[in-house]
């Protein structure tokens, strides 16, 4: 045989071997796994809008957000109005997973991928559950770890399994299912624009009254309402801070109206803007928590506004954080100081 024709054929009988091996390769497991790239619910898409309720669960019980006339709200606080993009974004999200890559099925590794058993004492993991209108069940999936980054996933992924089975999985997509009950929430109470506010005045039970004003829509600044001799503004800025008290008002929770607040220990706040919105706040301590409530009325457009505020807040009281509270019951004593006197 000659030299070419032996090499030749050297080179032939090398490549049948590197791909005899690949194929056994192939044949011996390295194959893509039974599933992967398929979708985890292959008909969720197509009946995301038939979904009333989604219900999950978790180590310290339950959250159900359900969709009726008056849209989507929480049946474990009192059914008050719940975020409605939050909740379409997470079904559609779970609408939306795909089996990327298979994992463990050894229980005692389940808790790394924080997918334990929900009802199991300090699981991480939440069971999402999708039911349509007739209370037919659309979906359910324990839902694990996030997974920020995933090749070929601008969402990143998430570790999955299925309720009764062991096998687990790394799915790619964005469903986010949280265990935080007031991440569900609407939480904006009202929002009224700094610039628009005109007056705030606050009065105390023990009979003491600040009040903050501007005295036009393009004034930057409020300023307190008759100043004491001898004091002066600790900040320059502080009254600023009466005047934004309603700007992006959030709630921490909520509560059915009870009895009246104790007048003996409720401050008062009236709110009013220069276009004839006025809002009158309620606010008490109790153990240790600041709940108010609102009232609301209004002249001109305003007066639609108003309407709509009653609406949606009557017959609450809402627990706020410790600093939307200081904004709302200031007093002059933390806004002024003693002036120095001129040498």
């Amino acid at each position: 045989m000659s030299p070419k024709a032996f090499a030749a054929l050297f080179i032939i009988t090398a490549v049948t071997l590197v791909a005899a091996g690949f194929m056994t390769a192939q044949d011996r497991g390295f194959r893509a796994a039974e599933g992967v790239g398929e979708k985890v619910f292959p008909r969720l898409l197509d009946r995301v809008n038939d979904t009333a309720s989604l219900v999950i669960d978790h180590a310290r019980g339950r959250i159900t957000l359900r969709r009726g006339a008056d849209g989507w709200t929480m049946k474990e606080k009192l059914d008050y109005p719940a975020r409605v993009v939050k909740i379409k974004r997470a079904i559609l999200g779970l609408a939306q997973l795909k089996l990327a890559e298979p994992k463990t099925k050894a229980p005692e590794k389940f808790s790394k991928l924080e997918l334990r058993d929900p009802g199991s004492a300090g699981a991480k993991s939440r069971l999402a559950t999708l039911f349509d209108n007739d209370g037919a069940l659309l979906a359910e999936i324990i839902v694990g770890k996030r997974r920020r980054t995933l090749p070929g996933s601008v969402t990143g992924g998430v570790y999955i399994r299925r309720p009764g089975e062991n096998q687990t999985w790394l799915a790619s997509g964005g469903a986010e299912i949280t265990d935080e009950w007031l991440n569900w929430l609407e939480r904006k109470i009202v929002d009224v624009d700094t610039a628009r506010v005109k007056r705030v005045v606050i009065h105390h039970p023990d009979g003491q009254t600040l009040s903050v004003s501007k005295a036009t829509a393009e004034t930057k600044d409020f300023a307190i309402d008759n100043m004491p001799e001898g004091k002066k503004l600790i900040i320059e800025s502080g009254p600023n801070t009466v005047g934004a008290s309603l700007s992006a008002l959030q709630l921490d929770d909520i509560e059915k109206a009870s009895p009246p607040f104790d007048p003996k220990a409720t401050v008062s706040t009236e709110v009013t803007t220069f276009d004839g919105l006025s809002i009158k706040v309620l606010s008490a301590k109790r153990d240790g928590n600041f709940w108010f409530r609102l009232e609301a009325s209004g002249d001109g457009e305003a007066a639609k506004e108003a309407d709509e505020i009653i609406a949606r807040t009557g017959g609450w009281t809402y627990k706020i954080s410790s600093y939307a509270a200081s904004n709302i019951a200031k007093r002059l004593e933390n806004l002024v100081e003693d002036a120095k006197p001129k040498s």
